[in-house]
């Protein structure tokens, strides 16, 4: 995509984004934010709790290697990679080629980027599977007019069907399947062709992520379930979010929310920093389960300042999480 058609999309964001927060009100949304108070530190702490449980999966991925890092360090390598993919306009990528950097004095680069793309996929799971849940409790909770339970039985059935299709792959392998689909795609022959050249190396990252599969499934699925576990934790955000201002929302509404919104500002992945899309998503949701739309957007704000203090602690533990540690004598996993 150009610049200009990512400049164009971020105004157009922008311009939503301000249109939202005048309808309610910016004195509204002031008041609510000073009634937010000390709560602001269970909602930012809840964050931290989050990432310590895909910290944790990430290591059950990697509990084999004898160079692995310890909890700390892959603790600051996540947190700093989650700021960066927040950062980076429009395709949320950065961080992923950090964790490799980061991790490979001690991985190996093949190593690293095998540990990571699985670490991605594991997380992708974990994902669909709370999408799939919102779904579903949605089809309880929201109005059941035919629009909305029409959509929902479609979403149903697409992120079912995606479920389906990466857990093939994860048994059968997934690199080298997507190069030889993509060389099969118009328009894009000319990048499969330049991938080609690394196949061997794909090859040997299939390996290593069908061997977790095959080799260590109570650990695969452990890992998946932490990753789960870590999204329906981080539902309770909402419910803190309207403690602070007096009202009580329920765990399952704040689900709905919460894994509906995510749904919804991943498939419009294109908006840079997902400005309008993440604030108009979780007003018509509030609106739809029957609370004030100012709570919505409130809400959405808030998150934001959880994000903005994350992505500063992620910047700031670039410095600790690049550190080179002292080489390991068997650095493990696979060689590039």
């Amino acid at each position: 995509m150009s610049r200009r058609w990512q400049l164009v999309l971020f105004g157009l964001g922008a311009l939503l984004f301000a249109q939202l927060v005048v309808r309610i009100g910016v004195g509204r949304l002031w008041a609510d934010a000073a009634a937010t108070g000390w709560m602001i530190l269970p909602i930012v702490l809840l964050y931290g709790v989050v990432h310590a449980y895909n910290t944790r999966a990430w290591q059950l991925i990697m509990l084999d290697e004898p160079g692995r890092p310890r909890f700390a360090r892959t603790y600051a390598i996540l947190v700093a990679g989650c700021a960066l993919n927040f950062i980076t306009p429009m395709v949320n990528a950065g961080g992923e080629p950090y964790k490799v950097a980061a991790l490979a004095p001690e991985l190996g680069t093949g190593g690293a980027t095998g540990f990571v793309i699985l670490h991605a996929m594991v997380k992708v799971l974990g994902f669909l599977l709370v999408w799939l849940t919102a779904l579903v409790l949605g089809l309880v909770l929201l109005p059941h007019t035919r629009l909305t339970v029409m959509l929902l039985a479609v979403g149903i059935v697409a992120v079912g069907t995606l479920i389906g299709l990466l857990l093939a792959r994860h048994r059968r392998g997934m690199l080298a399947w997507a190069l030889d689909r993509l060389g099969r795609i118009p328009g894009l022959k000319r990048v499969a062709r330049s991938l080609e050249p690394r196949r061997a190396g794909l090859v040997e990252m299939d390996r290593q992520i069908t061997d977790f599969y095959h080799r260590r499934p109570r650990r695969f699925a452990q890992a998946l379930t932490l990753e789960y576990l870590s999204r329906c934790l981080f539902m309770l955000e909402l419910c803190l979010i309207g403690a602070s201002i007096g009202v009580r929302i329920s765990y399952l509404d704040a689900f709905v929310i919460g894994g509906l919104e995510a749904l919804i500002t991943n498939l419009l992945f294109f908006v840079p920093f997902e400005l309008g899309t993440r604030e108009g998503a979780t007003l018509l949701l509030f609106q739809q389960l029957g609370y004030a739309p100012g709570l919505g957007l409130y809400a959405a704000l808030v998150s934001r300042v959880r994000d903005l203090l994350w992505i500063a602690a992620g910047l700031l533990l670039i410095w600790t999480g690049g550190r080179r540690p002292a080489p390991a004598e068997n650095p493990g996993g696979v060689s590039a």
